[in-house]
């Protein structure tokens, strides 16, 4: 092999590894754009969960002021019936909410 080749050769090998160098900067830029995104994804993820969390507890607040309405009227002497119209309940639902929130007594 005269000199010649073997400048060939590592020309083809510099051109080879300039290459190769430039399809990693490339896979390390788009593996920084990935992680990016995954981020901002992850945090969307969290406000959601928050939300998600804030409306549940909002509900069951709700619900739970419902109840103590219901039973402070059922205390008052306000037919079963009546209130059950009022909330626009069927009363055989309203006997059922009322007995899913009775203390249990055993």
């Amino acid at each position: 092999m005269d000199k010649q080749q073997h400048f060939e050769l590592l020309r083809d090998s510099a051109v080879k590894v300039k290459e190769l160098q430039e399809q990693l900067q490339h896979i390390r830029n788009r593996e920084a754009e990935l992680k990016a995104r995954r981020g901002k994804v992850l945090e969307e993820l969290r406000v959601a969960r928050d939300v998600r969390v804030n409306a549940l507890e909002e509900l069951t607040a709700a619900r739970d002021l419902r109840v103590q309405r219901m039973t402070a009227a059922i205390d008052d002497n306000v037919p079963k019936a009546q209130i059950a119209r009022e909330l626009g309940m069927d009363r055989t639902n309203l006997y059922k909410l009322l007995n899913d929130f009775e203390p249990d007594t055993q």
